[in-house]
């Protein structure tokens, strides 16, 4: 990873200019310059919504709760992560972590999980497995198909090709559809749109983000601030509050 500074490119530009008056020679640098900084900025802005969750993940992987009381409650620690319990948990068959019981939505051969959006919904609306059906997955379904940008996933292929079956499925398909469904908005394996339950619309994966501390969605110009522990506005910018910068764009 390279990071060029302006000081670098304006010396080099002007050094071009001076010896070399060729619209082009300048031209040239700069587009360098443009596709480097735009790298530079992509890979940031990746690296900024997978850190925090690599790092938390990594961190919760290594500690496995010891429920006595069927892991319904958030006080339970794999809850309270947002993700199942497995064998080596000490809950055994009494678990009711909602979040072991994902095939609902997802189905039964699927190892998804949910997305950080739609795992904030789940907590705030269920409170156990059980609880799960309670929600409608055809209501979902259908509330997801009338939001305002639905229509942008009309040039998805993946889309295409799952509403051309759609518009001509059999009964006994649609469950498994709709589950297929599900697993192209709400998983975390989403494509390249997401459902934002913050917003009651579809959101697109590289322009918008769901912050997991604030419990909210938020444009891809907001960050998270460790100083204030609020989301500020401008990645390039120091936060408002507390003026501490997000350390993922640092160089600028």
């Amino acid at each position: 990873m390279y990071i060029v500074s302006f000081k670098y490119i304006y010396t080099t530009v002007i050094g071009s200019i001076t010896t070399y008056p060729s619209f082009h020679i300048v031209y040239s640098i700069f587009n360098i310059y443009l596709t480097m900084l735009n790298e530079e900025y992509s890979n940031k802005t990746e690296k900024r919504k997978t850190s925090k969750k690599s790092t938390y993940e990594k961190k919760m992987k290594t500690k496995k709760c010891n429920c006595r009381s069927g892991c319904s409650k958030r006080s339970c620690y794999c809850n309270k992560s947002n993700r199942g319990c497995d064998s080596s948990c000490g809950c055994g068959s009494s678990c009711q972590n909602l979040f072991n019981h994902l095939d609902y939505f997802f189905g039964e051969d699927s190892k998804c999980s949910a997305h950080p959006c739609f795992v904030d919904w789940l907590v705030k609306n269920v409170k156990t497995a059980d609880g799960l059906q309670n929600i409608d997955r055809e209501a979902l379904h259908q509330k997801i198909m009338n939001c305002g940008r639905f229509s942008e996933l009309s040039d998805d292929e993946d889309f295409q090709k799952w509403s051309k079956k759609w518009n001509r499925i059999e009964a006994n398909e649609k469950l498994s559809h709709i589950q297929k469904f599900f697993r192209m908005l709400l998983s975390d394996d989403a494509t390249e749109h997401y459902y934002s339950f913050c917003n009651d619309d579809l959101a697109e994966d590289d322009c918008d983000w769901h912050c997991t501390i604030c419990k909210t969605c938020r444009d891809w110009r907001e960050w998270h601030c460790d100083g204030c522990n609020k989301c500020a506005y401008g990645t390039t910018l120091p936060c408002q509050r507390c003026e501490r910068k997000d350390q993922m764009f640092s160089f600028w």
